[in-house]
């Protein structure tokens, strides 16, 4: 089967496949029974997650709200219980956009899923290690991803939202000891932002899940089929480790769990990442990536990637930044792997009907589809050479 054959299976025949739903477990299934047809032994490791990418940033904005209120109301035993709540939730957000264990996680509704692996073996003695992840799950269709507009002002309303909160937080602190109307007054426009925000992050979890052609049954198809020809054209001591993981949506929880079972036995193995592999444009190899904080990608694999593009014009790829979002390359980075994220996208745009309705099949690029596996497989044999 081929990479397409793989996406059509996973965006029509299963369709969307949302974090935690049965659907996305039934996506695992798939690729262990395409990985078990191809000789390998895949092993099924399930894992606990969040169920939303969402509700912890509902939780953030409402704790911001009832704390604007307190403050406005309270007198000075609300500016205190003002002060607390905003210190819980823009700590809380802070560590959750940096993924790290926070106490929202602790509280917000969690779900079952599982990761999907394969171990491929090279004809020699191993000498490096490759972790090739694809996330199986799909996002929902929310309005601030509804069009390019909407995209643009949700990349802006995010960091005025996060300023608007610490804004917040020192006036909180400020009215435990002064009490007084303008600082109350002060507060209104910048509540008045995260009620829109609120209800902005709501709505999203009212939508329905995208078929997720692009995002990221492409990946997964990549995976599937890579593994398909190191099985015909085995490295000669390069293990590639086939990863289809769950939950990506939600905050990278598949690809954490499995980098942490893994990690002491993979040490410093390359971690290439693929997200949204077949958008209309050209192949891109991100060269950092931003959500919170930067994480930058191994700078030899970078070089190497830079090498392998100038050698192979024909495929057209190029580096890239990547910022306002995540792929699993920033768990890769967080776990001390030596990182490479893979993803696609039209020059100074972004992955093309990114979690709309119309990531489907349709309007999947076949050609940058192609064009991407064929760098993930000259970027394997350089790295076996």
């Amino acid at each position: 089967m081929t990479a397409m054959d793989h996406v059509r299976y996973l965006a029509e025949t299963i369709g969307p496949r949302g974090s935690t739903t049965p659907d996305e477990a039934r996506a695992a299934r798939y690729a262990a029974d395409v990985l078990r047809d191809l000789g390998l032994e895949p092993t099924v490791e399930p894992f606990t997650s969040a169920k939303s990418a969402w509700h912890p940033y509902v939780l953030f904005s409402a704790l911001m709200l009832v704390g604007a209120i307190l403050f406005w109301l309270g007198g000075r035993p609300g500016a205190i219980a003002a002060l607390v709540l905003a210190l819980i939730a823009i700590g809380s957000v802070l560590l959750e956009l940096a993924f790290r264990p926070n106490p929202f996680r602790a509280v917000l509704p969690k779900g079952r899923s599982q990761n999907v692996w394969a171990r491929i073996s090279p004809t020699g003695a191993v000498k490096t290690r490759v972790v090739l992840l694809g996330h199986l799950d799909t996002h929902r269709t929310p309005l601030v991803f509804s069009t390019d507009a909407w995209l643009r002002l949700f990349k802006t309303l995010v960091p005025l939202g996060l300023a608007a909160s610490v804004l917040l937080l020192v006036m909180f602190a400020v009215g435990v000891g002064t009490q007084g109307f303008g600082w109350r007054a002060a507060s209104l426009p910048l509540a008045s932002l995260l009620a829109g925000i609120l209800a902005l992050t709501i709505q999203a979890d009212r939508t329905p899940f995208t078929a997720g052609a692009n995002d990221n049954a492409s990946a997964v198809g990549i995976v599937l089929h890579t593994a398909e020809r190191l099985r015909a054209e085995p490295l000669a001591h390069t293990e590639v480790w086939a990863v289809l993981s769950g939950c990506e949506e939600v905050g990278c929880y598949g690809a954490d769990a499995f980098a942490r079972a893994h990690k002491a036995e993979l040490g410093r193995a390359v971690w290439i990442a693929l997200d949204g592999v077949g958008s209309r444009g050209r192949p891109v190899y991100i060269t950092r990536e931003t959500f919170l904080v930067p994480a930058p990608s191994d700078p030899d694999l970078v070089a190497l990637a830079q090498r392998i593009a100038a050698s192979h014009p024909d495929l057209g790829a190029e580096g890239d930044t990547f910022s306002g979002a995540y792929t699993e390359g920033a768990i890769g980075v967080l776990h001390g792997f030596r990182v490479l994220t893979l993803t696609s996208a039209p020059p100074g745009g972004v992955l093309t009907e990114w979690h709309r309705p119309t990531d489907t099949v349709e309007n999947l690029d076949a050609d940058v589809l192609a064009r991407s596996e064929a760098f993930l497989w000259a970027l394997l044999r350089e790295l076996d050479g």
